[in-house]
């Protein structure tokens, strides 16, 4: 009986042990992963992700299905043109149409503009590990016009960013391809007055 007891006993410690190890190289391994930070992303990126940030917001203001994946159309780089990639689908030409305009000088802000009335373009800027953001809240429009639109202040972490959107690996590699994608202002400006030319010439 006494010989039965000791059994069961280191029996028990054996299986603790191996309990306590395993949790152990779980927090190890969780402990590892590389924490992803704002200099690691880059100010263009950080807009980027930012803007899924406030299509979600509004969304779910509105009561509609959320997407934690915009730019999943985005298995590759595909270059937008100033005038929008047209390839049938409305969403993908209007994230086309997007362009990142850096601040410049004494400027306190980032833009991602749509080279339109403004009311679609969010304005950023990243403190430390968190971005301020400036946007049209269209979910509170009422039946006011859009430009008419209150003007939303929030602040989201990078953190809750990259967590949401910037985890998987597809979601990693559908928002680099769309990084490398869009165009510069100052892109987009030199394509709209040559093809603006083109068609004065014809």
């Amino acid at each position: 009986m006494f010989k039965k007891m000791l059994y069961i006993i280191g029996l028990a410690s054996l299986v603790s042990l191996v309990l306590v190890g395993c949790g152990k190289s779980q927090a190890s391994n969780q402990s590892s992963a590389p924490t992803i930070t704002a200099k690691d992303l880059g100010d263009e990126k950080i807009g980027i992700l930012a803007y899924e940030w406030v299509s979600n917001d509004q969304a779910k203001l509105e009561k509609q299905k959320t997407n934690n994946d915009l730019y999943s159309h985005y298995d590759s780089v595909i270059k937008s043109k100033f005038n929008g990639n047209d390839d049938g689908n409305e969403e993908d030409y209007f994230l086309s149409r997007m362009c990142y305009d850096g601040k410049k000088g004494n400027e306190k802000h980032s833009t991602l503009t749509f080279n339109g009335d403004g009311v679609a373009d969010l304005k950023y800027s990243v403190d430390g590990e968190n971005v301020n953001l400036q946007y049209t809240d269209s979910a509170h429009l009422g039946d006011r016009p859009e430009y008419e639109a209150p003007r939303a202040n929030k602040t989201v972490s990078i953190a809750e960013l990259v967590k949401t959107y910037y985890n998987t690996p597809k979601q990693k590699k559908h928002v680099d391809n769309f990084a490398k994608s869009i165009l510069t202002e100052a892109e987009w400006s030199k394509l709209y007055q040559a093809g603006d030319s083109d068609s004065s010439d014809d």
